[in-house]
């Protein structure tokens, strides 16, 4: 399907710009003539980019291109004028009112070159962070330089390497993936370097390894700040000779590979405290590319939502009170855990409307909600306070049952007067003593404050309806 752009005709210098694109043969137009019309336009799936100036939208800019946000998130837009650069909208290029025909032709150019890599890589999104890992992915894709993609776990480290990979001139050969933290050091050596029959216990059989493997290809070396020093001194050899010695080997085997890795850890933390070489880490990132958590990129979470359903073929649509929750939530687990959530999604309901309650027990359902600190956004300061200190209270909770189930493991049963183990004190229960007074009075001066209003509570607690009146009646609270 061709690159589809919608535009006002009415605006001289968008037209004269988007008309040069086409005549490129990069992209189609379509031109509409009332603010409304690019909605409707974007709803149906039809369109991958809007153009629009703000006098064009009037005093509907803000509302229009939020609306805009929400019922089409993996629409870019591409807007001239100061006045829609305003946090609460997602604008992908912001161009200022005097930009030139030849500046919003580059502007247009660059989004469709951005746009289709992330799709081709099966990433989505409209914040920064994801826009600078595709410049760098364009820049170093057909180089053989070696990459280190860093960030949280569930970041998207993996799909940031495989596009590295699909814009290479390897894409046709082998994209070879391996999580060092998954393998013991005793089998991770043979599974990279592959070993000759009989070179140890077991080894019954000859074995290429990983590496031979990945011949002419890619290898992507997950969680690499796992792996053991002695093994990181063989793979530095490997990757600056092309070359390696199979376990038990005689001759070395020469391979034409080009070596990704990527990492949760601080690499260079790692190297001052001598857990990992300095050598081999700057040899592997020559590029780096640092993706952030999703908590930081909230532009990317609806984004990423559309496009995994519309894979799925799911239709269904968030209320406006259940999109907020989405995009305060905190996400811990990062895009991992937010596919996870859609995943329980769709088991729960196909089509039709999804609303506030039902995203917050889909949340609860694994108790997520109560293991992290949502992102605050697009609330009041007061609301704020009040949902960072109830999570940080049930984070408390949650410390006191891992610790005392650490301790029990620990010291097993407490001693009795055969002389067993005994804890010095009764182990305190999450839901008991002074941490249920805490939680009661909480909820008490929160729904004091909203006037009884419990949907109003539960938004200041960062919690769902049926979360908290589960705690009313748990704590007689009428």
């Amino acid at each position: 399907m061709a690159f589809r752009i919608a535009l006002p005709e009415e605006s001289q210098i968008l037209r004269e710009a988007a008309l040069q694109v086409e005549k490129q043969g990069l992209a189609e137009i379509e031109f509409v003539h009332q603010p409304h019309n690019l909605l409707n336009v974007a709803v149906k799936g039809e369109i991958h980019l809007v153009l629009v100036e703000a006098h064009w939208l009037g005093n509907e800019a803000l509302p229009l291109l939020r609306r805009l946000n929400r019922v089409a998130p993996l629409v870019d837009i591409i807007a001239m004028g100061a006045s829609v650069a305003e946090k609460k909208v997602v604008v992908d290029y912001q161009l200022d009112q005097g930009a030139s025909v030849n500046d919003v032709a580059a502007a247009i150019r660059n989004a469709i070159e951005i746009r289709l890599l992330l799709d081709r890589a099966g990433l989505c999104g409209h914040s920064d962070n994801l826009r600078d890992a595709a410049r760098r992915i364009i820049e170093v894709a057909p180089t053989d330089i070696s990459v280190l993609i860093t960030g949280p776990s569930g970041s998207g480290k993996e799909l940031v390497a495989k596009a590295v990979h699909a814009n290479s001139r390897r894409i046709k050969q082998q994209f070879v993936s391996i999580n060092c933290a998954s393998i013991p050091e005793s089998l991770l050596e043979s599974e990279l370097f592959g070993h000759e029959k009989g070179a140890f216990t077991g080894a019954e059989t000859k074995r290429a390894g990983l590496i031979r493997e990945a011949d002419k290809g890619t290898l992507f070396l997950d969680e690499i700040g796992e792996m053991h020093p002695r093994l990181q001194a063989k793979l530095l050899r490997a990757i600056d000779t092309r070359s390696f010695i199979p376990v038990g080997g005689q001759k070395p085997v020469e391979v034409d590979v080009r070596f990704l890795a990527a990492t949760n850890r601080d690499l260079q933390r790692e190297v001052d405290a001598g857990n990992f070489r300095a050598d081999l880490y700057y040899r592997l990132g020559v590029i780096a590319i640092r993706m952030k958590r999703l908590s930081e990129r909230p532009e990317d979470i609806l984004p990423i939502i559309a496009h995994y359903l519309g894979e799925q073929g799911v239709a269904v649509e968030f209320t406006p009170d259940a999109t907020d929750l989405l995009l305060r939530y905190g996400w811990p687990g990062n895009v991992r855990e937010l596919t996870n959530f859609l995943q329980r999604l769709i088991v729960t309901i196909k089509e039709g409307e999804v609303n506030r309650d039902t995203v917050s027990q889909l949340l609860d359902q694994e108790g997520v909600a109560d293991k992290s600190l949502p992102v605050v956004t697009g609330i009041r300061s007061e609301e704020s306070g009040y949902r960072l200190i109830y999570q940080a209270l049930l984070n408390l909770a949650n410390e006191i049952v891992d610790m005392k189930r650490i301790l029990t493991e620990r010291l097993g049963e407490p001693l009795d007067k055969a002389g067993n183990h005994r804890l010095s004190s009764p182990p305190v229960r999450s839901d008991s003593g002074d941490l249920e007074s805490m939680e009661e009075n909480m909820i008490r001066e929160t729904l004091y404050r909203v006037g009884g209003n419990r949907k109003k509570a539960a938004e200041m607690l960062g919690i769902g309806e049926r979360t908290l009146y589960r705690k009313l009646k748990k704590y007689g609270i009428s």
